[in-house]
């Protein structure tokens, strides 16, 4: 396990370790392709709160409009 902290390292490693942890306890061994896949989905959109902030504060309500156009 010690190669496996050397190389992963940093915030990839906090959530990697505990779902080989647990792969483990029930005796699997993820394929290369089963952990690039949990991992992505761990970091699919990590702008994805501030994209969503800043759609939401650039709408605006046009000039005489009306609420339902929106």
């Amino acid at each position: 396990m010690a190669y496996i902290e050397i190389c992963i390292g940093s915030k990839a490693y906090d959530y990697l370790l505990p779902y080989l942890e647990a792969e483990r306890d029930i005796e699997h061994n993820p394929t290369n392709k089963e952990v690039l896949k949990f991992l992505e989905n761990v970091f699919k959109d990590l702008d994805r709160w501030i994209k969503a902030w800043q759609e939401l504060k650039s709408l605006k309500m046009p000039c005489l409009g009306n609420f339902n156009d929106f």
